[in-house]
């Protein structure tokens, strides 16, 4: 199981949710206490061992805490380094190439920095390219660096439930999980926001286990808000004959990935779950932190090589050992997709909010 949930705070619905996975697993049956007494000394002292084998465990992940740190800090200069020459606040020495090696844009002033270096990054991703419509394409054009980092005491959730003594024990704990950072463009002609950060906040941080996340609230600029779709119809005819010309709107929530900042709404805490509502909430919760580690544990630490495309060539090399089955299933699917492939998304997303299509940045 990847997560628990983006329950916001919610520890009565964490407490549901893990209450249902728990009852999955099955109870003892006692069957232990019927063991032969020398059966059961034997497990004991398999419990001793394992008991050492905690100890030394617990050592390991501090010890790999500290080195995780330690390295931290030494990918940081190489990241503000790589984010300076994205931006082109840094230029490379670069000879001209011969005229027969020349590409087709070199007589040309070359553009500031790395055009579009995040946008491709992401969207050579399988699962990243799924969530981002064309449509947001213009805006994360302007996308500059994404960032990670550990929580700190200042992410803490925030409970004006709890009293001041349990406030003060909370303040002194460093909430577990970690922090993406979106850097765009100021100004842009999408919102206003200079970052916009998403943050998960872990159960524990050695198991993939979300308690929930928060994004931060994105200040569209009038009529660029990517995450809406207007829904314009005329107006009916009023009483006496008499007609408006004035038409009706309607705004509707619409696939984007700036959706990725904005959490589903979770249920309060006395809301009561059935099983189907459970697998839902379930299954967003992986996707969200699905999202999350993915550009934190690929794409930030290997942006270069998903720009170029170079890591999903490194993907399909893994995927040669499958070639067989995978063509197998091929010509099962031949004539389904040979039936599928008329069928056009109505009302398509076109070149996007400012009116330019962003380069195909997907490498063949």
């Amino acid at each position: 199981m990847a997560a628990l949930g983006q329950l916001g705070g919610n520890p009565g619905l964490v407490r549901a949710l893990q209450g249902k996975l728990d009852g999955l697993a099955g109870k003892s049956s006692g069957f232990i206490e019927e063991l032969h007494y020398m059966v059961k000394a034997r497990v004991g002292e398999l419990d001793e061992i394992q008991e050492q084998h905690d100890e030394l465990r617990e050592k390991f992940l501090e010890e790999r805490r500290a080195l995780e740190a330690k390295y931290r800090e030494l990918y940081a200069p190489l990241y503000v380094k790589r984010a300076e020459i994205v931006k082109g606040e840094v230029d490379v020495v670069a000879s001209k190439p011969d005229p027969e090696d020349a590409g087709p844009h070199d007589d040309e002033d070359p553009p500031k920095g790395i055009p579009d270096f995040w946008l491709c990054a992401l969207r050579n991703h399988e699962a990243l390219e799924q969530i981002i419509e064309e449509r947001d394409e213009p805006a994360l054009s302007h996308l500059l660096d994404i960032t990670s980092r550990p929580l700190t005491k200042e992410d803490a959730p925030k409970n004006e439930d709890e009293d001041d003594e349990d406030e003060e024990e909370e303040e002194d704990e460093v909430p577990k999980g970690f922090a993406l950072e979106f850097h765009f463009e100021q100004p842009n002609p999408f919102f206003t926001n200079a970052t916009l950060t998403k943050v998960y906040h872990m159960v524990d941080d050695e198991d993939p286990i979300l308690e929930f996340s928060e994004g931060t609230e994105i200040d569209w600029l009038p009529g660029k808000n990517l995450c809406v779709k207007v829904m314009r119809r005329k107006a009916s005819a009023k009483k006496g004959g008499k007609k408006s010309n004035k038409p009706d709107t309607k705004t509707e929530r619409t696939d984007s990935f700036f959706n990725f900042f904005s959490p589903p709404p979770i249920p309060d805490e006395d809301a009561q779950l059935d099983d189907e509502e459970l697998e839902q909430l379930q299954d967003a919760m992986e996707m969200d932190y699905e999202m999350g580690s993915i550009i934190k544990d690929k794409i930030i630490p290997d942006a270069v090589s998903w720009f170029t495309g170079a890591a999903n060539e490194d993907d399909s090399d893994d995927e040669d050992y499958d070639e067989d089955e995978d063509d197998d299933e091929d010509d099962d699917d031949e004539s389904v997709d040979d039936e599928d492939s008329d069928d056009d998304d109505e009302g398509g997303a076109g070149k996007g909010a400012d009116g330019e299509k962003p380069p195909e940045c997907k490498q063949q």
